[in-house]
């Protein structure tokens, strides 16, 4: 059964036009090659584009999905931090937003997954005699391994330092906006002789 409600009313739906349902559904066909299930990558994107928070029976409206469909999919991308839940004041209602650290969440995945896959390779060298002409595989594995974890290491070092050094700018440019107008203010006041 589909939930034909419409959104919550007090927050900002998102204008399905074609070009969204199409970068919609292009998020889940991607997401689904990524071993996340469809309707998972559809939520994810309706996410990123909303201007408020959803709660599961805007997405189920929204996406023209099964409520359960939406339950399902919202634990699995809670439980991997790419979406949150959130409240909102007077309502008992729970909502879900895309997390703002849910690009740097991407790449701990995969640094975390790379370093369980190398721990895997370290047994099963360990198990080989020292003759085993299968060993230069797995020590390929491990070269591999290393270079791919040391890569999205640095990019997850190199985004974090982006994001501050994009933060340290609006802040800057914040407060040189609040002393600009009381300088501003203190010089249009009359002198005092």
């Amino acid at each position: 059964m589909k939930n034909t409600d419409p959104p919550h009313p007090k927050l900002k739906a998102v204008k399905m036009t074609p070009e969204v349902s199409k970068f919609i559904e292009g998020m889940g066909l991607y997401f689904e090659n990524q071993g996340v299930p469809r309707i998972g990558g559809r939520i994810l994107a309706l996410l990123m584009i909303s201007h408020d928070p959803l709660s599961a029976e805007d997405v189920a409206s929204i996406l023209k999905v099964s409520r359960g469909s939406v339950s399902t999919n919202m634990r699995m991308l809670t439980e991997t931090r790419l979406v949150e839940k959130v409240s909102l004041p007077g309502e008992r209602t729970t909502f879900f937003e895309f997390t703002e650290s849910a690009l740097e969440q991407t790449i701990v995945a995969r640094i975390q997954s790379s370093m369980i896959f190398r721990k895997l390779v370290d047994r099963g060298l360990a198990a080989l005699t020292s003759e085993d002409f299968a060993r230069h595989r797995l020590e390929r594995a491990i070269v591999w391994t290393d270079l791919l974890i040391d890569t999205f290491q640095k990019a997850l070092d190199d985004w974090q330092v982006q994001q501050r050094s994009r933060t340290e700018k609006k802040i800057h440019n914040t407060s040189s906006k609040l002393i600009e107008v009381p300088y501003r203010a203190a010089k249009s006041l009359p002198q005092k002789t």
